[in-house]
C-alpha cells in the first residue's frame, strides 16, 4: 500500500497568492457585526416564539428585534465600532 502524502493541489500556483490581501479576510469581528448579528438572531427566537405560543404581541416585538439589528449594527459602524470602508 502506498503511503503517499498529499500536500495540496499540484496545479496551485503559491506565488500568485497575495497574502497581504488574504491576511485580514474581513469577517465583521467586531461589536458592530456582533451587535447586529446577536439583535438578528434573539429577534427570530422571539418571532418563532411568538407563533408557536400565537401572540400577536411577541410576534410583533420579534420582527422590531429583527429589523433592529441591521439598523444599530450601521449606526455603531458610524461611531467607529465597525469595520471602516475601504
Amino acid at each position: 500500500m502506498s503511503q503517499a502524502v498529499r500536500t495540496g493541489a499540484p496545479d496551485l500556483d503559491r506565488d500568485a497568492i497575495d497574502y497581504e490581501k488574504i491576511k485580514d479576510p474581513g469577517h465583521g469581528n467586531t461589536p458592530a457585526a456582533w451587535t447586529g448579528v446577536f439583535l438578528m438572531l434573539l429577534g427570530g427566537v422571539i418571532l418563532a416564539v411568538g407563533f408557536v405560543m400565537v401572540v400577536d404581541v411577541i410576534i410583533y416585538a420579534g420582527i422590531g428585534v429583527f429589523v433592529a439589528g441591521p439598523i444599530i449594527g450601521l449606526i455603531m459602524r458610524a461611531a467607529g465600532k465597525g469595520k471602516p470602508r475601504s
